[in-house]
């Protein structure tokens, strides 16, 4: 008899410490996974986003850089011209698209433009072919050619030529939401036309 009263076991506000702590651990483990999930997987988003932004702006930089004189007014609106803006959005105030000859692809009458936040390429005006998928939203584009110091004329700020700049500079900024970030970031580069005009002997 004395021998089964000696016998020490838990008690049920011990077990309820026990187990009390054990789910408090188990809660904070749990939670801790969560986030570094969530943190992952917008890592992931933005690591995407970033790589097709990068894929669309090289592929444009290298279209533009080649651009040729307009020989007539066939592709551009004036013999002469270089670069054309186009489509101009109202609400912000700024062209969602740039025309062009591409001399190194055949002489290819081509725009890249921005529709439905999706960034765009049409050549010789045939159906166009997406540069980014719908995952990724283009909040706005703005292309900027030759910045000026001084107000010019309107054909200065929508299209620049030969005669007015030999190498014109073009600035491509877009403004681009990432799933999950509540932040739009800004992507900026700059474009030298190269000339190849050379002029035979």
């Amino acid at each position: 008899m004395m021998d089964k009263y000696n016998k020490k076991g838990f008690t049920i506000i011990e077990l309820v410490v026990v187990m009390a702590i054990f789910l408090f651990i188990i809660g904070v483990a749990i939670g801790i996974f969560i986030s570094i999930i969530k943190n992952q997987k917008r890592i992931l988003a933005e690591q995407q986003a970033l790589n097709q932004v990068s894929y669309a702006m090289e592929h444009m930089s290298k279209a533009l850089r080649m651009a040729k004189t307009a020989p007539d007014d066939t592709c551009l609106d004036k013999k002469g011209y270089i670069y054309q803006l186009t489509r101009w959005d109202n609400q912000i105030a700024t062209y969602n698209g740039i025309k062009f000859i591409n001399q190194s692809n055949e002489d290819v009458c081509q725009e890249f433009y921005l529709e439905g936040g999706i960034l765009k390429e049409q050549k010789n005006g045939q159906d166009s072919l997406n540069l980014t998928s719908f995952n990724l939203k283009i909040n706005h584009i703005k292309f900027i050619i030759n910045p000026q110091k001084s107000d010019e004329q309107e054909v200065a700020i929508a299209s620049t030529s030969e005669s007015s700049e030999p190498q014109p500079r073009l600035i491509i900024l877009l403004s681009i939401s990432i799933p999950g970030e509540s932040e739009e970031k800004i992507i900026q580069t700059t474009i030298s036309r190269r000339n190849l005009n050379v002029v035979q002997e």
